[in-house]
């Protein structure tokens, strides 16, 4: 992975050139307005406090402190708008990044859109009658000829909770009064990933993280997570310590999760340690949802205000490296190889 981001960054700082150009052309705008505004804003509050008749010796204090809030709230104003003319370069870059490692050109980033409700109800694993399902940065490229989708996911619902606090009379009496508070109870919050499958499934397969324990709240499993299918019993232990394995289709299940893809299945815990629901879709398309990761966390990862920062390379690699993992995947997976081509 260095080997690849020191390619990228070597031939990225041509780019990187304009993105400060452009921020620093900005830059020097919002500066300029905001320290205009100040100067408007010391010189009325000052002739302000002049006619009210404050400028007094005792309540030079006052004026002074005045001063320093309007100087201070101004740095503040420059540094939350220079920070959000950096967040929105970050968008530019993030999908500079996913078209580099994707090599296709046609790549786009949307941090504001989500994958659609539909695609999240045909994986028909989460169910969506008693959730709710909200996301954003949603990433669609191609791939070694691979359709893919990354987005953050968010699956979560509202409990009732029982709420009673004391209150007293006009005769100091205590009496309790009941309310209902709704508590929202995250279900799942990760990064949702889907790509093409050469081989045509006839039906579902899910691999369920094993430990219910952690889905079962205050009700049946079934009531969040509808998976359908009997349970099949593989040989991997490794891979049956992590995964319930459910399909309508047993003779299928067994041949796409073979010996080999179980072991790869294992292998991308090296690459992210957090739970994993996956499914090999109806049709041709595969689903894993990661949880603990979001694209949202990269675009958070802001370059530094000035291009000579060593922050720059150190951030542009915490993003590099985080974005190639999610390509990774498939990578480790190799859902493209001889076993799911369909040889008629």
């Amino acid at each position: 992975m260095e080997e690849k981001f020191n390619e990228f960054y070597e031939n990225y700082k041509d780019k990187l050139d304009d993105i400060y150009l452009k921020f620093n052309q900005s830059k020097s705008k919002i500066e300029k307005r905001f320290v205009i505004a100040m100067i408007v804003l010391l010189v009325i509050f000052i002739l302000a406090s002049y006619r009210l008749k404050l400028l007094v010796d005792s309540s030079s204090l006052f004026i002074i402190l005045g001063c320093i809030v309007i100087v201070v709230s101004v740095f503040i104003g420059i540094f939350l708008r220079l920070r959000r003319e950096m967040y929105k370069l970050n968008k530019n870059i993030i999908e500079d990044i996913v078209r580099y490692i994707s090599s296709d050109e046609t790549s786009i980033y949307e941090p504001d859109k989500r994958i659609s409700i539909n695609n999240i109800k045909e994986m028909e694993l989460f169910n969506l009658e008693n959730l709710k399902y909200n996301g954003k940065n949603a990433i669609v490229t191609n791939y070694n000829n691979n359709y893919m989708n990354f987005a953050d996911m968010e699956i979560y619902y509202y409990k009732d909770k029982l709420k009673e606090e004391t209150y007293y009379d006009s005769k100091g009496n205590p009496y309790t009064k009941k309310t209902i508070e709704k508590i929202k109870k995250t279900l799942f919050s990760g990064c949702y990933i889907s790509a093409t499958l050469n081989k045509n499934i006839a039906e579902h397969i899910y691999l369920i993280p094993n430990n219910f324990s952690d889905l079962i709240i205050n009700g049946a499993i079934k009531d969040y997570i509808t998976y359908s299918g009997e349970e099949i019993e593989l040989e991997n232990l490794e891979f049956s310590k992590k995964y319930k394995v459910y399909s309508d289709d047993e003779i299928q299940a067994r041949y796409i999760l073979s010996l080999s893809l179980m072991e790869k299945i294992n292998n991308i815990d090296d690459i992210f340690e957090g739970k994993k629901y996956i499914v090999f879709k109806e049709g041709r398309r595969f689903v894993i949802c990661l949880e603990g990761f979001k694209i949202e966390d990269l675009r958070k990862t802001l370059l530094p205000f000035r291009k000579t920062s060593s922050k720059v390379q150190e951030n542009l690699r915490y993003i590099f490296k985080n974005l190639y993992k999610l390509f990774a995947i498939y990578d480790v997976l190799d859902l493209g190889n001889d076993l799911y081509v369909d040889k008629k």
